[in-house]
């Protein structure tokens, strides 16, 4: 299953038997912490089952979910000592009961000075997952909270392939940069509005389009 990992193609014999060796398996329960700031550097992380976020804090002290690791995907950022100055007040949650694959930072690091190809994949992951943390907090400076809210639902439904996808408002609010009760005042005015329909637990969107408007 190792094999998933974006460079293990690009590794010798010796290096993917020491991959393999080094790689740690561990179960997470829904809500887990996986790794927070000021823990030791863990290393990277890889999703076999289930789904990561990985969260920054505000000077508030409010949480933001700035992007998820799905299954098959791995976070590099919670290697931060490995990349040389790319660190953030962060931590990575399980959002649903998960099963992780952690190689250790010291043999990330030893395969990086050994291999070119796993020191230039390794950094272009780290671009791309600190481009997600931009994105977010420039929609979150420059963004009202309504199209924050109807980028958010668009996305998702996108994403999930279905107009229909679990959601608690606390995530949401989590995932846009805002409180439980804001986003349940704008999804009950969408809802009113007939752009959504809302659940336990759940948002089903029912006119695309005018999330799209709201987006004019």
């Amino acid at each position: 299953m190792n094999r998933e990992i974006s460079f293990y193609q690009y590794l010798t014999p010796e290096e993917q038997d020491l991959l393999d060796r080094s790689m740690q398996q561990v179960p997470c329960r829904k809500s887990q912490v996986v790794h927070r700031h000021g823990d030791s550097c863990v290393g990277l992380i890889f999703v076999r089952k289930g789904r990561l976020a990985f969260s920054i804090l505000s000077e508030e002290g409010r949480e933001i979910t700035v992007f998820r690791i799905e299954k098959g995907e791995s976070c590099i950022l919670s290697a931060a000592c490995v990349l040389q100055s790319l660190e953030f007040e962060s931590h990575i949650t399980a959002e649903v009961n998960s099963e992780i694959a952690i190689l250790p930072a010291p043999t990330l690091s030893q395969l990086m000075n050994s291999n070119p190809d796993v020191e230039r994949l390794v950094y272009k992951q780290a671009v791309i997952q600190y481009s997600g943390v931009l994105r977010t907090m420039q929609q979150i400076i420059f963004l009202s909270l309504e199209k924050r809210l109807a980028t958010f639902l668009l996305e998702e439904s996108q994403r999930r392939q279905s107009p229909s996808f679990s959601a608690t408002h606390e995530q949401i609010a989590r995932y846009i940069g805002s409180s439980r009760e804001v986003v349940t005042r704008m999804l009950n005015q969408f809802a009113g509005r007939g752009i959504v329909s809302l659940g336990r637990g759940t948002v089903t969107v029912l006119d695309p389009e005018a999330l799209e408007d709201v987006l004019m």
